[in-house]
Order: structure tokens, then sequence, then C-alpha cells
């Protein structure tokens, strides 16, 4: 099949997988360690997608201290118990396979630090589907999805109209637009249809189909 991208970039939790159960997990393993009341159900999806460290200053008026702390608690938790506590969405596995068979390189483009990320694709066997991982490379370093977005596009050295991002929050939609890309936003995952044309998504997917249709429309 013809497709205009030479280049697919993937937000990995809540677009490849749902990762909520270990997240949420984690999350309230390091609210209890810090002895903090625990939050709302609405609150905790907002754990999806932005580093881990911003949203505990945001949900829970952290400092920076106390922010690093719950962050270091997180991860210990999250290695120990809830890297692996997520399901693939439907289709996903079989998207990836038939972009890999057109020779449309595949990027994971994420806020998960990398060794995690590069444990779940080893978990999964997913490595002759996956290209590039561009995710930051430790607990403490925050980097911007316009970074890593910017970074796969450098990676596969290809023009700006020959890259998409697919992601399900607006960060992910902001990434793609700071990097001059186009973008597909997924109401599947735990961003809202109206959160994803607000942010200046290209295409609304429902679902893996959808995005299929546009890549290779």
């Amino acid at each position: 099949m013809n497709s205009k991208y030479k280049a697919v970039f993937f937000d990995f939790d809540g677009t490849i997988a749902d990762t909520g159960d270990g997240i949420f997990h984690s999350v309230k393993y390091a609210i209890k360690e810090l002895g903090f009341p625990p939050i709302s159900d609405e609150s905790l999806h907002t754990f999806i997608g932005p580093p881990v460290f911003d949203s505990f200053k945001r949900e829970l008026n952290m400092d920076e201290e106390q922010s690093a702390f719950a962050v270091m608690k997180y991860r210990e938790e999250y290695s120990r118990e809830g890297i692996f506590r997520f399901t693939l969405y439907d289709g996903i596995e079989s998207l990836l396979r038939e972009l890999k068979a057109n020779e449309i390189q595949v990027a994971i483009a994420s806020s998960k630090p990398y060794n995690f990320v590069l444990r779940i694709i080893d978990y999964l066997n997913f490595g002759e589907l996956v290209d590039f991982i561009s995710c930051p490379l430790s607990d403490k370093a925050h980097e911007s999805k316009v970074i890593l977005v910017s970074r796969c596009v450098e990676h596969f050295e290809i023009e700006k109209n020959e890259a998409l991002m697919v992601g399900d929050r607006y960060f992910d939609i902001d990434g793609a637009n700071g990097a001059g890309i186009e973008s597909i936003g997924v109401t599947f995952g735990y961003g809202t249809e109206k959160e994803l044309s607000n942010a200046g998504a290209t295409h609304i997917a429902q679902n893996v189909d959808d995005i299929k249709k546009f890549i290779f429309s």
C-alpha cells in the first residue's frame, strides 16, 4: 500500500497499550509512602501522558523535593510490580507489522524513561517492529514532547511532511506541532476528542483501523 509517510512515531501509554493499571497502582503506592491522602480517579488519570514528576507537583501540590521523592518511590514500585500490568490495544501489533511490511519506519516517542520502554519492547518481542526509541534517558530527565518527536525526525533523516505522530493526549499533539509534523489523536486512550481537537490534531482516530486509514489514504 502507498503512503506519503516514511516514519510513524507512537506515544506508548494510552496509544500502544492501556498501561493505566500499572501506573495507577504505582502512583497510589508513592502517595501512600509520602503520607499524602488518596486522590480521585479523575486525578489519577491525569498521570497518563506527562512526566510523572510534573503530575505529582500538579495534582498534590508537592514541592520539588517531595515530587522527586515521590517519583523515586513510583519508579521503585513500577519497576517491581507495575511495568507489565498493561494490555495492548486491539489491532496495534497488526498495524505495526503492516507498517514494517510497507517499509515505514516506526519509533516510540514517550515521556516514559528509556529503560522502561526498552524492557517492555523486549517483553513483547517487538524488537523487529520498533526501529527507534525516543524517551528520556533517566528518571531525572524532563524532556519535552517537542524534543522527543524532533529527535525521531532527525534520527530517520526525513522531511517533516514524511513523518507522523500518533498519541492520545494533547502533549503528543503539542509535540507534533512543535516539531512541525502531522499528527493523529486517538480517542481510545486517555484523552478526549475535544482535548485532541483543541490541541490541533491533524486527524482524530476512534480506533486502530482509523489510524491505518489515515496513514495509507
